[in-house]
């Protein structure tokens, strides 16, 4: 075989399900290879056809440059590609928690070395005072000095290696990150085709359909040399089909009701398909009729789904959604075209499947749109992810509007459902427990505020409760059918830092059905719990937290963590009744100092009590302190728990 040095890979799509390559530095001849592999021109070569004939000229591009050679291999070898990259994902993941367990332990020795500073003048006091009063020689109390100094040089030495391996560790993780990410960029490329390979007869189809119903339609395709991934165009071939089929059934108007109504006899139907951000669009729209709002009422009262008055008030875009609800269908009689009801039900299941949403609304104008929204790579999906009674879910981020907390007391209850106003609106408030079955409300309230998640499903807003929120990150997501789970209510599993799985939910899942019982929000709160004072402890030592939340919680005060002074600042912004602040001064991000200028430079912060406990013992931190503004400033190397509960006693 020739070596084959690549520059660039590209595929494109064959009849047999294979993937062709292209993109080498140096062309290989047919005689290389015992499979076919296809040249620019479309033509075949192989072992069976080979010619002693010169190879063809090279194809040359638009630009004047020669074309690449193509080589085809099959699809399942590309799958497997597909894997192992995906396979990546959660590892680098793993190794970023690596490097926040060695940030960890260095600020553990770091306290250690503070205590043995501390220590060692003592130690070699002492054993100087017993040398002197054994009446021996100074050679023991030098003796001393010599084993306390190896064993200094021993712990310096312990330090600085694993400063060395933090550092070392931190650029190994960089490069890992650099060179994972760029594997998955190029097997991320290999997957994806234009949009032609699926959607070039589209607008014969739409031609065919309205010459077969007696219409006149122009097709207008756009954005087929959009690409995305092999497998997303694949499962949104049939969705689009039934779209465009409804566009033409449902929303064109015979020639003569288009004269009649002032249009042009011929109407247009319009396929585009365009990228945002990490999203595929496709739109579907016609200049038609428009949907009919009140024959959707009608159907909807007429099957359950809304009740009288709501179907009057619904809003546009929540009756709309009821569309593809399966079964649900507005045409007076059925066709092998339209009226079963099932084809934007199809629609809509395919879509989700594909952890995408899909949307149809009037169009300005005249006529309909409907959008299709979808991942435009199955590699990775950015996750939210979320504690339901010690539980680790996700919901895909695209779906989630925003999070936030708040308190439980800023709720509507005096309507059916408790509701919050946002932007305008009452958007109803769940616990996402109650949804999913879970048995119990929520955990019973003390005065902290309720985790929200502001999810868009089914054509509105919804907030669930959940009991905690942690972060966004992206994860490969292995689909519901490849685990058994039900793929209506989950798209499906990821794996966590620690190797375990955690459900992925469909969002399409999270709405609250008509007349379903929910439990209350929260339980009745402990009143005396709330009057507790409410403590926030910032520190980046895990064991120095630890310790005085254990301490402060004894004593009967409420303990909000927090790592550093960036953290604070932002949870000062969602908590309103806390009382003070006990703080380190050595963190990351933003230190003791800093974090206590921005809660005395805040009006709203500016009187709340702030004491600095830290290692730093000089006269001149101390003095920074408390012209700062702290109102207490205790060093870690003379700490007495007695001395910190009598300052907060005072402070309060």
């Amino acid at each position: 075989y020739l070596p084959l040095m690549p520059r660039r890979i590209d595929t494109a799509s064959s009849s047999d399900g294979s993937s062709t390559f292209t993109g080498w530095k140096r062309r290989a001849s047919a005689a290389s290879f015992p499979t076919s592999f296809r040249y620019p021109s479309g033509r075949v070569a192989t072992a069976a056809r080979r010619r002693p004939a010169a190879a063809p000229r090279p194809a040359r591009s638009v630009d004047g440059r020669e074309s690449a050679a193509l080589v085809r291999i099959r699809s399942a070898g590309l799958e497997r590609l597909f894997t192992a990259a995906a396979g990546l994902l959660p590892e680098i993941e793993n190794q970023s928690a690596l490097v926040a367990e060695l940030r960890e332990l260095r600020s553990e020795w770091r306290a250690l070395e503070r205590s043995w500073h501390a220590m060692r003048p003592r130690l070699l006091r002492g054993g100087s005072h017993d040398a002197a009063g054994s009446g021996a020689t100074s050679f023991a109390g030098d003796e001393t000095a010599l084993r306390l100094s190896s064993f200094d040089r021993r712990f310096r030495a312990l330090g600085a290696s694993l400063d060395a391996a933090h550092r070392a560790h931190d650029r190994h993780l960089w490069s890992l990150r650099r060179w994972g990410s760029g594997f998955q960029d190029e097997v991320r490329q290999l997957r994806m085709l234009p949009a032609e390979s699926q959607f070039s007869n589209l607008g014969r189809m739409i031609r065919d359909i309205s010459r077969a119903q007696g219409k006149e339609v122009e097709a207008d395709i756009r954005g087929l040399e959009t690409q995305a991934d092999r497998v997303v165009l694949q499962r949104l071939k049939d969705p689009v089909l039934h779209i465009a089929r409804n566009a033409v059934s449902h929303g064109v108007e015979t020639p003569q009701e288009r004269v009649v109504a002032g249009k042009r006899a011929a109407a247009t139907v319009r396929f585009e398909a365009s990228v945002v951000g990490r999203r595929l669009v496709l739109r579907v729209e016609d200049d038609g009729r428009g949907p009919n709002r009140e024959a959707i009422a009608r159907h909807a009262v007429e099957r359950g789904l809304l009740g009288a008055d709501e179907a009057e008030s619904a809003p546009e875009e929540r009756l709309l959604d009821l569309i593809f609800e399966p079964g649900f269908s507005t045409a007076p009689t059925a066709n092998e075209y339209a009226g079963r009801g099932m084809g934007l039900a199809i629609v809509r299941r395919e879509v989700t499947r594909l952890q995408g949403s899909v949307t149809l609304a009037a169009r300005e104008g005249g006529g309909t749109v409907v959008t299709v929204e979808v991942p435009l790579s199955l590699l990775s999906q950015r996750l939210v992810f979320v504690v339901v009674q010690d539980d680790i879910l996700a919901i895909p981020s695209n779906d989630v509007a925003r999070v936030l907390r708040v308190p439980a007391d800023t709720l509507f209850t005096d309507l059916a459902a408790p509701t919050i106003r946002l932007e305008e609106e009452d958007v109803p408030v769940t616990p996402l427990a109650a949804l999913l079955g879970y048995d119990g409300a929520m955990p019973q309230g003390n005065g902290a505020p309720l985790a929200l998640v502001i999810l868009r499903t089914a054509g509105r807003r919804v907030a669930l409760v959940v009991d905690a929120l942690m972060a966004t990150r992206d994860s490969v997501v292995t689909p519901a059918e490849e685990v058994g789970i039900d793929a209506a209510r989950f798209l499906g599993t990821v794996l966590m830092d620690d190797g375990s799985p955690a459900l992925v939910l469909n969002p399409a899942a999270l709405s609250p059905r008509p007349g379903m019982a929910l439990p209350p929000l929260v339980r009745p709160v402990d009143e005396s719990a709330r009057r507790r004072p409410h403590i926030l402890v910032v520190d980046d030592s895990i064991t120095t937290r630890t310790l005085e939340k254990s301490i402060l919680e004894a004593h009967g005060y409420r303990v909000t963590l927090c790592v550093d002074g960036r953290e604070a600042v932002e949870t000062l912004g969602e908590l309103e009744d806390v009382n003070l602040i006990i703080s380190d001064v050595e963190m990351p991000r933003m230190d003791g100092f800093a974090l206590l200028q921005a809660v005395k430079g805040n009006p709203m912060t500016s009187d709340l009590p702030v004491i600095l406990v830290t290692s730093r013992a000089s006269d001149e931190d101390r003095e920074r302190g408390l012209d700062l503004g702290a109102d207490a400033y205790i060093v870690k190397t003379r700490f007495d728990q007695n001395e910190l509960l009598a300052g907060i006693r005072r402070l309060l």
